[in-house]
């Protein structure tokens, strides 16, 4: 019996979690010869992060920076070297990246995603970029209609 992920719809084993996918795809990542690589692995590790915004229990200011700086890999307008930079002095000093108890749910889409941890998973090590690759798409694309970027967190334009 599988339970479904209210964050993304992915099936999960009854009494586990969403989690123990994201755990599942760590390891299909160390079953690739030399690795997945730093871009796949930033792909995936975000991709799963915007996905599950509760559980994740990230800040609306985390998300938004997540959110911009995979869409400015995406559009080759920055490096990942430059986006760790960018995550560094962003969360230099008294910054919260994650939310406290009590504090709002953040507005931002849940459930029905068109590809989740699950299905990047299903298919084993061969094509791994591909599909890590295509997640990181959907989710830009899903979040570009349904969750309007602030203000602040402007991508850069190509």
């Amino acid at each position: 019996m599988f339970d479904i992920c209210s964050e993304c719809g992915a099936p999960v084993p009854d009494s586990g979690s969403c989690r123990d996918n994201f755990h599942a795809l760590l390891l299909l990542e160390a079953e690739i010869p030399g690795g997945p690589g730093a871009l796949p692995h930033f792909y995936a590790v975000a991709s799963y992060g915007l996905q599950h915004p509760d559980s994740m229990n990230y800040t609306a200011d985390t998300l938004a920076g997540l959110r911009a700086s995979v869409a400015d890999v995406l559009d080759g307008r920055a490096t990942l070297a430059e986006i760790l930079r960018r995550v560094r002095r962003a969360t230099n000093g008294a910054v919260r990246v994650t939310r406290r108890t009590g504090d709002a749910e953040v507005p931002w889409h849940r459930g029905n995603w068109p590809m989740t941890v699950a299905d990047v998973c299903a298919g084993g090590v061969d094509e791994y970029a591909d599909r890590v690759l295509r997640w990181a798409r959907s989710i830009r694309e899903t979040l570009d209609a349904t969750v309007p970027m602030p203000a602040r967190f402007p991508t850069r334009k190509a």
